[in-house]
């Protein structure tokens, strides 16, 4: 889960960095806002389809039905599908590529060192966009590998139990982060 810990970690650094564009006017403080707005739902989006996804197949009470949908995780053409949709928005790159000739607009307000992480954090996020849908389909071939295994044991089905319970409370963790920095996000710009 460290790639979506750090994806989020990376927005919360860009939100914390949007507080000098307070001396903006407020149409542009606006444009700013919208796209990080566009991009936590992105995010959110894609965290909600996988947390939906295993609470599906945890909810099943039939062992083989359960197995039989964590073997199907691994279905790589819907992902292949999930990653080209999964593209931050073309305001993302546009706004990093304006942040980029803003820096003479905010001197004295911010730092060149602070205005430098900022851009920094921004194209940090871009970076991540094409590995989080690579990321989940990796997480979900090992645990629909694992649903494979030869007539697994009871011991080996509460592991595999055990362990789309732990990527879904994971990633219902990351989500929380996801939201209070949206909320901040709307405190501050």
């Amino acid at each position: 889960m460290a790639l979506f810990s750090d994806l989020i970690a990376a927005l919360g650094k860009v939100t914390s960095g949007l507080k000098a564009l307070a001396s903006l006017p407020r149409v542009e403080r606006a444009k700013y806002r919208q796209v990080m707005d566009d991009t936590y739902r992105l995010i959110d989006t894609a965290l909600n389809m996988v947390i939906i996804r295993l609470g599906d197949i945890q909810s099943s009470d039939d062992d083989r039905e359960f197995l039989r949908e964590v073997t199907n995780l691994d279905n790589y053409g819907d992902w292949i599908q999930a990653e080209r949709e999964f593209r931050l928005c073309k305001s993302l790159r546009a706004a990093v590529r304006e942040t980029q000739t803003l820096s003479g607009t905010l001197a004295g307000v911010l730092s060149t060192a602070d205005w430098h992480a900022l851009v920094q954090q921004m194209e940090a996020v871009l970076a991540s966009e094409a590995q989080v849908a690579a990321f989940i389909g990796d997480r979900f071939r090992e645990l629909a590998d694992s649903a494979r295994a030869p007539a697994a044991s009871a011991s080996e089905l509460g592991d595999i139990k055990n362990n789309i319970r732990a990527v879904r409370d994971e990633l219902l963790g990351e989500r929380e982060e996801l939201i209070r920095q949206e909320i901040e996000l709307y405190s501050l710009v």
